[in-house]
């Protein structure tokens, strides 16, 4: 079987959030957790201590009291809430912009990700061409498994790096030969 395809910025993005699906076993997912609850109680730990460090002026009347509410409310948000905010600001920018804007500058960059690959894929090995001037002659050992997103086979590695097939261009009799191939040669995951 043999066709040619080219890799649009939209689907690099989207096999690299597949990878990343992929990636997450529950054992990295402990780690990960354990990680950002021991960051929540360090602050947590620095807050306190802070907030005992503070002096406490002693309110002798009612009408102060009511007066120094308002400030004393303004003063818990700053002093509590604001860094959790901060955090959670930082954390989200992190995953949902900057690690997108880094793959799009890496798809940009990569001559060979923008150009067109002609793939010639047997039971026995895949051949890839690209119009970058790269071309391969593999087994299938090379490859750990593989993965199926929208409109997209990835082939992943051994040692984690991938390897995409597009699939908008083939007709859906192609596409099932295509994974006939795969199912014989590869694991699915």
């Amino acid at each position: 079987m043999e066709f040619s395809y080219r890799i649009s910025e939209a689907e690099y993005l989207s096999a690299a959030k597949l990878k990343i699906k992929s990636s997450f076993r529950l054992g990295r997912i402990k780690k990960v957790v354990l990680f950002w609850i021991f960051v929540v109680v360090c602050f947590l730990l620095f807050f306190v201590f802070f907030q005992h460090g503070q002096p406490q002026h002693p309110i002798s009347d009612n009408a102060a009291i009511q007066a120094a509410a308002p400030s004393q409310t303004i003063n818990w948000i700053l002093t509590n809430l604001l860094p959790f905010v901060i955090v959670v600001g930082v954390f989200s920018y992190v995953i949902f912009r900057s690690v997108p804007m880094q793959l799009r500058h890496l798809y940009r960059k990569d001559p060979l990700m923008q150009g067109q690959f002609t793939i010639s894929i047997s039971p026995e090995l895949i051949s890839i061409q690209n119009t970058a001037g790269s071309s391969s002659k593999t087994g299938w050992n090379i490859y750990d498994y593989w993965r199926e997103g929208k409109n997209l086979i990835m082939l992943v590695f051994h040692t984690g790096p991938f390897f995409l097939i597009s699939l908008a261009d083939l007709s859906e009799v192609q596409r099932d030969e295509l994974r006939g191939i795969l199912k014989a040669t590869l694991p699915k995951k």
